[in-house]
């Protein structure tokens, strides 16, 4: 991990919102530039990346000294996830037969999430991008494993529920002395599938009053685009073609310029 200049957490504190489309359409930008990007699914439960970047069922890569490789993945990523260590729709299971490891579940998932993460070779990284699974206690458990440049991106869509949950993630955040990066409204308007034009989706509550409130900006609103969808489940680039010259391609190459440009005195403070 000495060779990572920053890494970046996409978290929510809610499942549903979008952040794992955000993480990987994020990486993609940020290679896109000409960056030397790794994509790391720190959701062990329900891992969605290697899916949505067409990698399933690619083998594990170990080294005759035990270390970890990450999978070649579109635009020069490189990702790691649990998806490659299960067998086809296997889900982890930590309890045992009778139940006996169920006390221990908590202490077993951070051991696995530490030993996928330090295993790893990433080798020289200029942005590591991390897709958190749900929960405000995502960030402050893997903060401790990651670089000192360590900054978090918040993803909310607008709704009243979602924000109560994001605002817990951001005030774990604040707590472990996590940067944050701003927030991110996703289905902030959508895209029509037959013309291509934006449009209202539903608004039941905006992000600005949530940013402000804890000296954030909204860095990134997106649109729900059809087509964003569909290339997340056939394991495509969004972000190539029509898709970089779409509202919400134009929102991810905006929001990759912003990581790109951080700079280390904000990387390195103390809080937001």
């Amino acid at each position: 991990m000495a060779d990572v200049r920053v890494a970046v957490a996409v978290m929510s504190g809610k499942g549903g919102v979008g952040k794992s489309v955000v993480a990987v359409n994020l990486a993609v930008a940020l290679a896109q530039r000409g960056l030397r990007v790794a994509l790391f699914d720190a959701d062990l439960q329900g891992p969605s990346v290697p899916k949505m970047l067409g990698l399933r069922g690619q083998p594990l890569r170990i080294d005759t000294e035990g270390r970890l490789h990450p999978i070649p993945g579109p635009a020069g990523l490189v990702v790691q996830s649990m998806d490659f260590f299960l067998q086809g729709e296997e889900p982890l299971e930590w309890e045992g037969p009778a139940g006996e490891g169920a006390p221990l579940r908590s202490a077993m998932e951070a051991a696995a999430l530490a030993d996928l993460l330090g295993r790893t070779e990433w080798g020289a990284l200029d942005v590591l991008v991390i897709d958190l699974p749900p929960g405000a206690d995502r960030l402050p458990e893997l903060a401790a494993w990651l670089p000192r440049k360590l900054c978090a991106l918040a993803v909310s869509i607008p709704t009243e529920v979602a924000m109560l949950a994001v605002e817990r993630s951001l005030r774990r955040a604040h707590a472990a002395r996590v940067p944050l990066v701003g927030l991110v409204e996703n289905c902030a308007s959508a895209l029509c599938a037959a013309c291509g034009a934006e449009g209202p989706l539903y608004r039941e509550a905006s992000a600005e009053p949530l940013a402000r409130a804890h000296g954030l900006e909204v860095v990134a609103r997106l649109p729900f685009d059809p087509a964003l969808a569909r290339a997340a489940d056939s394991g495509t680039l969004y972000l190539e073609s029509a898709g970089r010259a779409s509202p919400a391609g134009r929102a991810f190459a905006a929001l990759a310029e912003r990581v790109a440009t951080l700079q280390d005195a904000a990387l390195e403070a103390d809080s937001w």
